[in-house]
């Protein structure tokens, strides 16, 4: 069995078989709102200052400076983290940009698998760099969703997750993957990313009776025994808190 990494989320570990298996990718998935990227930052912030694991947040939507602000909210700087060579952040977002805006202007070229191909194999060597750079052991992707407006095209997508999730679970670091929930609901059907990770954790907001709940729920993690029934949890100023026994909407 794997080591286990303790999640830096109150009570996920209790889901969890103890924690997460170390050095697998794990997808997680919630619509607007849910705090997956909340709980991907506390993973991090945690793993940093408590299991003295270093961490990587590589951002394909998002700037850095945006990150930093809204962590601060949860008490977690990230700029002195930085500083103090615990952390580093991938800004992936120019890259997308620029290369949009090179589809444009070169629409010829730009539209070829290879081309696009070749923006992925930089991203991946980039973070490759950062990893080795403070030994970091954790890594966050955030959010997979980019990617479709970067591959619409669903076999280069597919071929794009592939490529970076492949190349994560080669590098002997924990990773949490987000991406987004296309539709609201208890049954779906499965996204394509879920069958390339080693666990899926999904993040709801579900509404009965007027009441609105947030929930969350284990639905696969290779080399853990998980709990996988779904379970309220909260976000507050201290980040996201996981209640493993309390049934949901008041049910006995």
């Amino acid at each position: 069995m794997p080591k286990k990494i303790a999640t830096g989320i109150p009570g996920l570990n209790e889901l969890v078989d103890g924690g997460f298996p170390e050095g697998r990718v794990i997808l997680v998935i919630g619509g607007p709102g849910t705090g997956k990227t909340i709980m991907a930052s506390q993973f991090l912030y945690k793993g940093m200052y408590e299991d003295n694991e270093n961490g990587i947040f590589v951002s394909l939507d998002e700037r850095k400076e945006h990150f930093f602000s809204e962590m601060l909210q949860f008490g977690r700087d990230f700029q002195k983290a930085e500083a103090e060579r615990k952390f580093a952040f991938l800004d992936a977002t120019r890259m997308s940009r620029v290369l949009m805006l090179k589809e444009k202007l070169f629409k010829e070229e730009s539209r070829s698998l290879r081309g696009k191909q070749l923006s992925m194999d930089r991203l991946i060597e980039d973070f490759q760099v950062k990893i080795a750079a403070i030994g970091a052991k954790r890594v966050v992707v955030d959010t997979l969703a980019a990617l479709v407006y970067r591959f619409p095209d669903p076999i280069e997508r597919r071929t794009a997750m592939l490529d970076l999730i492949e190349s994560l679970a080669d590098l002997n670091v924990t990773c949490l993957v987000t991406t987004e929930l296309g539709r609201l609901s208890l049954e779906r059907n499965a996204l394509e990313e879920e069958f390339l990770v080693h666990g899926v954790i999904m993040m709801q907001t579900l509404f009965s009776g007027g009441t609105t709940t947030r929930a969350i729920q284990v639905e696969k993690m290779r080399g853990a025994k998980v709990n996988p029934s779904l379970v309220p949890y909260s976000i507050d100023q201290n980040g996201i808190e996981v209640f493993p026994n309390m049934p949901l909407f008041g049910e006995q």
